[in-house]
């Protein structure tokens, strides 16, 4: 399949988002180099019909607005009119994905509503349309929102998979986990998990190299 970016269109990217993976990787203590990682894996692999499955849900979103069911349950069934969600933006993150890391975050005071600028006060509800697509279109329209909910994300898997988030004390076989888990929900490490763990190095590499 035609992929979008090549591996030098996405490290001019990447370089180009330097300032704001720096912010996060400060903010919630996680390496750049993990960050840098997961964006080069997902970056690398977007391809025509991640367009097609975007344009997809936006036509369904449409749809379902003008149909007034924003406020009833998510459809079921593999039909793609059923299709309201998918993997978008630079980090790839679906907005059901997002959602659990952003109950994840709140719940253990990483963040605020206030500081995410999502313009809601409650908990968020991951079967609910108008949530799903609240956050799929911030996931859509903000590179800044879609890379802070990657990080997110990175530390709802670390917890998952290890019981905590202190990315200081990961051993290699637990970074693969975790880097497995961002991408899928496989309990064993997965060729991606490796293949973003070998990114992690490099950029590791990189980053002390301009220091």
């Amino acid at each position: 399949m035609f992929r979008l970016y090549s591996a030098s269109m996405t490290e001019r990217i990447i370089k180009r988002l330097t300032p704001r993976i720096r912010a996060l990787s400060e903010r919630y203590a996680i390496p750049a180099a993990v960050l840098q990682a997961v964006l080069y894996q997902e970056i690398t692999k977007i391809d025509v019909l991640d367009i097609a499955a975007d344009l997809l849900v936006r036509f369904n979103w449409l749809r379902l607005t003008l149909r007034g069911k924003l406020d009833g349950e998510m459809p079921t069934g593999l039909s793609p009119w059923n299709k309201l969600d998918s993997s978008t933006g630079y980090a790839q993150i679906f907005a059901r994905v997002g959602i659990d890391a952003i109950n994840f975050a709140l719940d253990r005071g990483l963040t605020t509503m206030e500081a995410l600028k999502i313009p809601v006060q409650r908990r968020l509800d991951r079967d609910k349309p108008r949530d799903v697509r609240l956050i799929w279109r911030l996931l859509k329209r903000s590179k800044s929102f879609n890379l802070e909910l990657a990080a997110l994300n990175l530390l709802a898997a670390a917890e998952e998979k290890t019981g905590r988030i202190d990315f200081a004390s990961f051993s290699p076989e637990e970074l693969k986990l975790i880097f497995t888990r961002y991408n899928g929900t496989g309990k064993a490490v997965s060729a991606y998990g490796k293949a973003a763990y070998q990114q992690y190095l490099r950029y590791t590499g990189m980053n002390k190299a301009t220091v």
